[in-house]
């Protein structure tokens, strides 16, 4: 095709993806995806504790960190399902032109496009009630939503591409065929993205259980204070440092029987070893001059 000729049919959505893949660049975008899924898992992970992500002032680079160990399962999940897609379409396209030349090609075909069509209108009619219907606690919870919503637009789209290809010319114009595949296209990326938004969370919040069921095994911490503290955890034991009266002392209250859930950003996170969601609280102090802080191994 030479700078003259137009464009081939179907070229066009190709073309604009693959712009689009170079303006965003595999770098941005593989650091954005890391940054995104890091922030939700460690949302998710430290709101099993009650703790605000934005209040542990974790670093980009923490949160980066904390996104290698989601990024797997969605990557592995993602180019599974592009392989699945890419062997679906070669074997639609060699019964396509198995019974090209048959007296009986249209019903094979036809049957073909119809149980693309069929399945393509299930899944949006389900993602649908998923998004209207549904609480607003679907956002957090792996379920069906996203994937029929990611996947029902493109059998439906495929089914009309195999419509027109059995007829021998296109069911839709040009113009209506790219802006529909655009608009696949475009709900696929968001389906598959929230998809992986619900697994992260879903990662971070297993996390937060396992944190939750090992804190027995990890040392003890014993904080020394200048000033009492109010309202201990069930677990805790206090002392008071120094005999009656005497002076010169700079911490008077010792607190035994804390875990360390987390220290980030001159905090400590601090949590008992029996902590359960809903009962207990999880406690932060100050990292500084104020306290003192020793670490006893667990045996």
């Amino acid at each position: 095709m030479t700078a003259t000729d137009p464009p081939e049919p179907g070229s066009a959505v190709p073309a604009r993806v693959r712009q689009l893949a170079e303006a965003l660049g595999p770098a941005t975008l593989a650091t954005a995806l890391l940054f995104y899924f890091g922030y939700i898992a460690t949302r998710a992970r430290y709101a099993y504790f009650g703790v605000p992500v934005d209040m542990t002032g974790r670093s980009n680079q923490d949160l980066m960190l904390d996104g290698l160990e989601v990024v797997f399962v969605p990557a592995t999940m993602i180019f599974l399902g592009i392989m699945t897609l890419v062997g679906i379409h070669a074997l639609t396209l060699w019964l396509l032109n198995r019974n090209a030349d048959a007296e009986d090609d249209s019903s094979a075909a036809a049957f073909l496009a119809y149980g693309f069509l069929l399945v393509g209108v299930l899944l949006i009619g389900r993602a649908l009630i998923g998004i209207f219907l549904q609480g607003p606690e679907v956002s957090v919870i792996i379920g069906a939503t996203p994937l029929s919503l990611a996947f029902g637009p493109a059998a439906v789209a495929y089914g009309v591409w195999i419509h027109g290809r059995q007829r021998g010319r296109p069911v839709l114009s040009l113009r209506l065929a790219r802006n529909g595949a655009m608009c696949a296209i475009a709900l696929g990326v968001a389906g598959l993205f929230w998809a992986s938004t619900q697994l992260a969370w879903a990662y971070g919040t297993g996390r937060g259980k396992q944190d939750a069921d090992a804190l027995a095994d990890r040392p003890e911490v014993v904080v020394d204070t200048k000033e009492p503290l109010d309202r201990l955890p069930t677990g805790v034991g206090s002392s008071k440092l120094g005999a009656a009266g005497e002076s010169g002392r700079t911490f008077h209250y010792r607190y035994r029987g804390f875990r360390l859930l987390m220290a980030s950003g001159g905090r400590l996170f601090l949590v008992t070893p029996q902590w359960q969601a809903g009962r207990d609280q999880t406690v932060v102090l100050p990292y500084g001059d104020d306290i003192r802080v020793q670490l006893l191994p667990q045996s």
